[in-house]
């Protein structure tokens, strides 16, 4: 009969308890007895059935709560993926299982959702905020900031289906014009296509030790420097250049509508320079689209010719090495760096107001030994997934740029 555990306090004192058997155990070089591997097999039971209950309150008192969405699996907040996943009761109880020697056979943690894992990425279509929270420092701070990424750009939602239905304008035929006193009205026309767009699933898993499980600093940063960032590096790929087949995307490049502007080798005189070229996209963007663009993205290899531009006295256009860092901008539009871009292309376009990427769920971490022969061999597999969709509202706000390499790099 396992522990009555009533309050997350007492949930704490469980645990305790169940570290300070097993610790005792291994000073005196024995493993537990039968008496003591009975109570922290209780007391894990009641932590387990206290979170199981806990969750499920708070599932429905969420589903109570106008626009509220259920919980799933456990949750954590704060900190990055790694620290809310080790920090989760989930892990929790399972490291002090693993510790006490009460883990046994094949084991599951239990998914935890990360939901804070796209941080201030919470604001609605059309809010115009900067997409991520602010970091607020005493006194002036320079103006170097942490590196935009692709995802960065476009504007965040939620969604709890797996499937993103939105309409698309197609068409629009204006047709005011003057009239006169009593005259006929002319009739404009809209034209709109339902589009459907799938949310698809990104995820790898990773095997770790059983002395990595038990060291709560090394998980997290494990799962922080290799699950998190491998999940993000497809998620940008996929954004940009999906193919829409299989379990892809249809990423942003592979949208019917957008506008293309290409570089070709001139036969006489010179072609216009890349920050140029880059200012032309924002002009089709703005008169083709009538929308104002917000972001560019880029190969690092280009963005580092358009920086290191001279004019044609052999003065940086962007400034010196040793000057003040004006930030990955270009006429006054935030960059995002992309290596999922081919080089010599870029992007222009109004990526918060005509797409938003859609998410089923934060970052799902989950830690498991059933997978293919770990248990025999002392290892645990630690998955990440999660899944997104990509909506573009009108693909004419968006210029693709190709043929950089015949831009020159001079003013």
């Amino acid at each position: 009969m396992h522990v009555a555990i009533t309050t997350p306090e007492h949930a704490r004192q469980a645990l305790d308890r169940a570290d300070q058997l097993a610790s005792a155990a291994r000073k005196s070089g024995r493993p537990l007895t039968d008496a003591e591997h009975a109570e922290v097999r209780d007391l894990l039971a009641g932590v387990q059935q206290h979170r199981d209950e806990t969750e499920m309150r708070d599932r429905i008192e969420g589903m109570r709560r106008p626009g509220a969405k259920a919980v799933y699996g456990s949750r954590s907040t704060g900190g990055t993926a790694g620290e809310a996943f080790t920090s989760s009761t989930a892990f929790q109880s399972l490291q002090m299982a693993f510790k006490s020697g009460a883990l046994t056979g094949r084991w599951t943690s239990g998914p935890v959702e990360v939901p804070d894992y796209f941080t201030g990425r919470k604001a609605t279509l059309l809010t115009g905020d900067f997409p991520f929270e602010p970091d607020v420092r005493p006194g002036i701070q320079p103006i170097l900031q942490r590196p935009i990424v692709v995802t960065d750009l476009f504007a965040p939602g939620t969604t709890d289906s797996a499937l993103v239905r939105y309409v698309e304008e197609t068409l629009f035929t204006n047709g005011a014009t003057t009239v006169g006193e009593g005259g006929l009205k002319p009739e404009s026309a809209l034209a709109f296509d339902s589009v459907d767009e799938p949310v698809r699933k990104i995820a790898h898993h990773l095997p770790v030790s059983d002395e990595m499980l038990e060291d709560s600093s090394q998980m997290r940063s494990y799962i922080d420097s290799r699950l998190r960032l491998g999940v993000q590096l497809v998620e940008e790929t996929q954004l940009l250049s999906g193919d829409g087949t299989g379990t892809n995307l249809r990423g942003l490049l592979n949208r019917t509508g957008l506008q293309n502007l290409t570089l070709t080798a001139p036969t006489t005189g010179t072609n216009p320079s890349i920050a140029e070229t880059l200012y032309q996209a924002i002009t089709n963007v703005r008169v083709n689209a009538l929308v104002e663009p917000d972001g560019v993205v880029m190969h690092p290899s280009d963005y580092a010719a358009l920086r290191l531009a001279k004019d044609s006295g052999g003065e940086f256009n962007a400034g010196g090495p040793f000057g003040a860092l004006a930030g990955t901008t270009v006429w006054g539009l935030p960059v995002a760096l992309s290596m999922a871009l081919p080089v010599n292309t870029a992007i222009v376009g109004a990526f918060r107001s005509q797409a938003q990427v859609f998410r089923r769920s934060g970052l799902v971490v989950e830690a498991s030994n059933s997978h293919a022969d770990y248990w025999t061999h002392n290892l645990t597999s630690i998955r990440a997934e999660l899944r997104v969709a990509l909506a573009v509202f009108r693909p004419s706000a968006f210029v693709r740029l190709a043929g950089l390499q015949h831009a020159g790099v001079s003013a």
